[in-house]
């Protein structure tokens, strides 16, 4: 036996999947109702794979009268994120691929900096994948998910650049969220994965814009314009928002971040050959998570901790190649 794999109990009609493994030969399953229960290894049996697959095509190709026959189906198209209701204290989390697509996928969390994988697999069309279960009352502290996804079908298909998406959820959206999730088909917080995401910054497009050759009045309205950022960026908080009371740690961290990294592309698209942020000593966290950023990128020259008599370790200047 393995943690996934389905078992029925011998001595009653409890069916669930393996959840972990407990002392004194007990086995956790969480049943339908997504409670989980011990039960002794020894009352348990693996469910073959050809019985559940055959059950759950019966259970897909119900008769259909002339009516159905004659009424188009429509199916919800996407990728989605659904929190479904276990008990009033816990939510289970569920990847949900209403897509024709196969996906191999990567999930995981992002707490202050710190990466943490969670679940990986292959999604077949219009299938779902358990990732995790959550706590209600932990909502303020949930990390920030990190889902990779990559598009797949056999035979000739457009292309599609692999998908990568940060969210983190905000009560006044998810508790609003609520809804019937496809594929599952049950009540759930439905949050779409796959939706139109913003264009990235692009340096390079931005240069090309700011220094294209002027013909005329109406051409120069139309270059895209850049303020160039100060020399020095402070990152503190209470610097960033008013409303820094209201943020969660992760939400000041992500505010921080989509900061610095807004500053230093304007930095790079107008030229600029340095630029030093201020992000403070505290626990690290923000430094650390910024010199990692900073390492992957090909438009930096080098960075380093700068004006320690003025900040000790709380500024980075960054010089730009």
């Amino acid at each position: 036996m393995r943690i996934g794999d389905k078992v029925r109990t011998l001595r009653g009609n409890e069916e669930g999947v393996i959840t972990r493994f407990l002392e004194k030969n007990l086995v956790e399953i969480e049943i339908e109702d997504g409670f989980g229960i011990p039960v002794l290894r020894s009352e348990l049996v693996v469910v073959a794979q050809e019985e559940g697959n055959y059950f759950e095509k019966s259970e897909r190709t119900p008769a259909r009268s002339m009516a159905d026959e004659n009424t188009p189906k429509t199916k919800q198209q996407g990728i989605y994120l659904a929190h479904v209701a276990i008990n009033d204290q816990q939510l289970s989390l569920h990847l949900v691929n209403a897509t024709d697509f196969e996906l191999p996928f990567s999930v995981g969390e992002d707490s202050q900096g710190n990466y943490k994988g969670i679940s990986a697999g292959l999604l077949s069309p219009q299938s779902t994948a358990k990732l995790k279960n959550v706590k209600v009352a932990e909502f303020d502290n949930w990390p920030t998910l990190i889902i990779q996804l990559i598009f797949h079908r056999a035979g000739y298909f457009t292309l599609r650049e692999p998908l990568q998406r940060r969210i983190h959820f905000k009560a006044n959206s998810f508790f609003k969220s609520k809804s019937t999730a496809p594929v599952l088909n049950k009540p759930a917080f439905v949050v779409r994965v796959d939706e139109q995401m913003g264009t990235p910054l692009d340096p390079e497009k931005l240069k090309e814009h700011m220094f294209a050759p002027k013909e005329d009045d109406v051409a120069t309205k139309n270059i895209l314009h850049l303020d160039r950022p100060p020399r020095e960026v402070d990152l503190h908080i209470e610097e960033l928002t008013p409303n820094y009371d209201d943020l969660s740690n992760p939400e000041m961290l992500e505010l921080q971040l989509t900061t610095f990294e807004e500053k230093l592309d304007q930095a790079i698209a107008t030229g600029m050959d340095e630029i030093t942020f201020i992000h403070g000593v505290g626990s690290g966290v923000l430094r650390d998570a910024i010199h990692k950023r900073l390492s992957t990128m090909k438009n930096i020259n080098y960075f380093q901790d700068a004006m320690r008599e003025k900040f000790g370790y709380g500024a980075t200047r960054v010089r730009i190649k």
